[in-house]
């Protein structure tokens, strides 16, 4: 098997966990409020990255960047929470659709904080992004639902968190970063989860796991992703996120994608792959795409 091959492979294995993340929020939101949720998924990958953290806690306790870590953290712990709640209140194909516009908010805050420089094509690739993210929300009086709203905000936060990790990058080592940010959406998801907290059965706490799991493994595979294959080769297979999602809405929830989200998604797919592509020629790191 080819290394890109191989990293496409990890990439789908991605897109199955983050679906699979997806179903267990839809599941347990009718007993749980999303809330709960994002705390035992941050509770829950502290808990599987601890082992290595420990093992480095002397390049871990020495980081002097407390500050950008916190930021990045906080940022988080708003994404997830608005991702979460989106998740549990949206169609599934509708707010895959919307977490993909992350890419193009980095592209703003990439040139707004690092001062990078964008060309034409893509400030054109964006806005033609940013057109499809409008084309979903639709406005129609009898589809608008102001929760996609949240969607975008959870976009925008890991965006956002996306750029504070870029320049931490310079400094810390993947795992320092890995662990100030695990703790810290740990702590910061923790209060909300306190004020709706319901106690779980022993069904549900497989289900709040599962969830976990599945999430923190997402990561994990798109880093294995990455490292495996080209990246301009495994950027598109990220977009099978969105039939998985489709399919599986449909089979599990009965859900049917409206004619302006599907046209809307497909107008983002096709922004975010330029502006994929072209952070590729330059050297640049995958975006990260919804909590």
């Amino acid at each position: 098997m080819s290394d890109n091959i191989r990293g496409a492979m990890w990439i789908l294995a991605s897109c199955v966990a983050t679906t699979i993340m997806a179903v267990g929020i839809r599941e347990l939101t009718p007993e749980f409020h999303s809330a709960q949720i994002a705390f035992v998924r941050c509770f829950v990958g502290l808990l599987i990255i601890f082992p290595g953290a420990l093992h480095l806690r002397h390049e871990v306790i020495g980081s002097r960047r407390l500050r950008l870590h916190l930021a990045r953290g906080v940022l988080a712990v708003i994404g997830i929470n608005m991702g979460y709640y989106a998740i549990s209140a949206l169609p599934l194909v509708t707010v895959t659709a919307l977490f993909f516009t992350a890419p193009l908010f980095v592209t703003i805050l990439a040139v707004i904080v690092l001062g990078e420089k964008v060309g034409l094509a893509r400030w054109v690739a964006t806005c033609v992004g940013f057109l499809g993210a409008l084309v979903v929300i639709g406005f129609h009086p009898q589809r608008f639902e102001p929760i996609m709203f949240l969607a975008v905000g959870s976009s925008f936060t890991f965006a956002a968190a996306l750029i504070v990790g870029k320049k931490l990058s310079t400094t810390e080592r993947p795992i320092t970063i890995l662990f100030f940010f695990s703790v810290i959406t740990t702590i910061g998801c923790l209060p909300p989860a306190i004020l709706v907290w319901q106690a779980p059965s022993f069904a549900a706490w497989t289900l709040l796991g599962v969830v976990a799991v599945f999430a923190t493994s997402r990561s994990y595979f798109d880093i294995r992703g990455y490292a495996a294959a080209h990246a301009s080769f495994v950027a598109p297979w990220f977009y099978f996120r969105i039939i998985f999602m489709g399919v599986t809405g449909y089979w599990l929830f009965r859900e049917v994608p409206g004619v302006s989200a599907l046209v809307g998604a497909a107008i983002i797919v096709v922004a975010t792959l330029y502006i994929s592509f072209a952070e590729r020629k330059g050297g640049n790191q995958g975006t990260a795409i919804g909590p």
